[in-house]
Formats: structure tokens, sequence, C-alpha cells
């Protein structure tokens, strides 16, 4: 089963607490100056968002052995042992892609040279607006495959775990996602625009509930910068059995 690029401008919340956590906060208090810039930064974040993503699902062969999933009638074959442990109950596999266009970059880059502070907690609005879309259609996609009396798995990003960022080029051509979204990739992995996503999403018969995430069951625990002292991510949700 292929699904077609879709595009919808989603009426994005921008939650504060989530910018917050990635400004570093942890819990201090807030000044009035600053309350009113964040709240500056997440009412022009949504006026220069472009949202737009592309999703496929495809069948595909997970080689539990040699860590190895093929997708089938594609080219495309990844290799990590956290991926194939993902999608080890998975006969299907979401690619994703989302980005939230060039206008919220131009921002971010005017604002780094006369307005660095504006500049820095709207790159945490931007962030925050991304995950937000990315949450939301798999959020879609789960009520589709639900009909279907399947599940979802969490969703993984190249970059995260052993699966290596350069899986992003690959995953973007099979999407043709520089036509559909205008998202392109280095050599090296990095998107442009730099706030995009690619992410992969099992596809499951197995019974998965969602759960509260947490550094435990994030695959990017020993690496993240935004770690919080006990849960994480804290609001955000995962799928998990």
């Amino acid at each position: 089963m292929i699904i077609n690029q879709e595009k919808e401008i989603f009426n994005i919340l921008v939650d504060k607490s989530e910018v917050l956590r990635y400004l570093g906060h942890n819990g201090q208090d807030i000044d009035n100056d600053l309350d009113f810039k964040i709240n500056e930064c997440i009412k022009e974040t949504k006026e220069n968002i472009d949202i737009k993503y592309v999703y496929e699902i495809y069948d595909i062969k997970n080689d539990l052995a040699s860590h190895t999933i093929e997708f089938k009638n594609t080219t495309l074959k990844l290799q990590s042992k956290d991926l194939s442990e993902l999608l080890e109950d998975c006969d299907k596999c979401v690619l994703m892609s989302a980005t939230l266009g060039f206008n919220i970059e131009k921002n971010i880059r005017k604002y780094s040279y006369k307005n660095l502070t504006k500049g820095v907690i709207i790159d945490a609005c931007a962030t925050t607006s991304i995950e937000e879309v990315c949450d939301r259609v798999q959020d879609s996609i789960l009520q589709t495959v639900a009909k279907e009396k399947k599940s979802l798995t969490m969703r993984y990003s190249p970059g995260y775990g052993d699966l290596d960022i350069r899986a992003n080029k690959n995953i973007l051509n099979v999407l043709n996602a520089q036509r559909k979204i205008g998202v392109t990739v280095t050599d090296t992995g990095i998107m442009i625009p730099r706030k995009s996503v690619v992410a992969l999403i099992g596809i499951t018969n197995k019974k998965i509930e969602k759960v509260k995430r947490t550094c435990n069951n994030c695959p990017n625990r020993d690496n993240c910068e935004f770690r919080r002292k006990a849960d994480g991510c804290g609001n955000k949700t995962i799928y998990k059995g």
C-alpha cells in the first residue's frame, strides 16, 4: 500500500513547555520579559511556517540475523540493529518526511545577527513545531491502520541509535521528497530546509499502546542534550507493546 503526498496546514499549538525544554529550562522561574518574548516568538513562528509532508507505506523484509531491512519494490536497504529490533513484529513500514519550509529558517538566520535571544527562542519554537507536525502525521496514520486492527511502533529517525544519518538521503530519494515537498539533503545527511525530519514507523498486528516517553525508552537517550532529571521529554508519547 502506498500513500501519496498529503499537504495540510495544521493549527500548530507550539507547546510553550516544549519550547522551554529546548531552551534548557529546568523549572526555574521565568521573568515577565522572557515570558513575553516567548509568546511573541511562538506567534511569529506560527505565521512563518509552511508545513509540508509526505509518507509512503512499504512491505518490508526484516532479517533479524543480519539486522537488514529491505523495502519491497524499492532499492532501499537499511542496516541497523536498533531499527531491525523495532520492526521485529512488523510486515510494513512507513517512510515519512516533513518540513517547515524556508521562511522560518530565514527568520532564525536573520535574528541570529540582529537579536540573538529571539533567534534562539524561534529556533526552539520551530523545533517544537516540527515535532508536533510529525506527531500529528503519525496519529493520522494510526487512525488509518487501526481500521485494519493494526498498531504503530514508535517513530525512529536516522542519526538516532545505530542508524546512520546518511540514510536520510536514500529515504528522501525513495519518497521523491525534493519534488513533492522541497526537502533535499547534503552528502552528510543534513536536511535542507533545516527544520525538516525523516522518520520510519513500523506497522504491526501486535497490540501496541501509547505510553509516556522517558529517557529510558528513548533511542537517543545516550546523546540527547535535552534530558530532564526525571522523565526526559515528559509530555511526549511513544508506542510500546
